[in-house]
């Protein structure tokens, strides 16, 4: 009788050992694929963005031609006049705060955009919520997107000169 009493405590351990390791099991999966879930919309959300600012954008009140003024909301951002990077459109972006700006990029999630030359130092940046550097954002769910522009930066504008910059987006929860 006692041998069965013992056997019958030691299934009873044993049953509960693998309950836990089941339900650690699945809390472990459902994370991991809510995360991948969270990446996923990141990296589309990322893509649409640096394909929106490597357009020419436009306004929809005004003159098109004009300075672009991003401050009434409207229209598209973009960062390229005549296929070359425009630093006059980033400065104008850089203009509005960081909830307009993210207003106008259509999204909830914070995003940080540089540009960087061929050596991949940070020349210029848009300064959100103080990042100067990617190293600065300390977050788990980022995606990095790089693209590459020309950037005329001569004040003759001569065809011939320039060089090719990076422009990157980062967009982080």
């Amino acid at each position: 009788m006692k041998k069965a009493q013992f056997w019958y405590a030691d299934f009873l351990v044993a049953v509960m050992i693998l309950m836990i390791i089941g339900v650690l099991f699945v809390y472990s999966i459902k994370d991991l694929t809510s995360r991948n879930e969270i990446l996923k919309d990141l990296i589309l959300e990322a893509s649409d963005i640096s394909s929106v600012l490597m357009s020419e954008g436009y306004l929809v009140i005004g003159d098109p031609y004009e300075t672009y003024n991003w401050d009434v909301l409207e229209g598209t951002v973009g960062f390229m006049t005549n296929n070359k990077f425009d630093i006059e459109k980033f400065d104008m972006f850089n203009l509005l705060g960081s909830e307009k700006q993210r207003y106008m990029l259509g999204t909830f999630n914070n995003v940080w955009i540089y540009m960087a030359d061929s050596s991949g130092d940070v020349k210029f940046y848009i300064p959100n919520d103080g990042y100067a550097s990617i190293n600065d954002i300390d977050s788990n769910n980022l995606v990095h997107i790089k693209r590459f522009v020309f950037y005329d930066n001569t004040p003759d504008n001569d065809e011939t000169k320039g060089e090719i910059y990076i422009l990157g987006v980062v967009v982080f929860k």
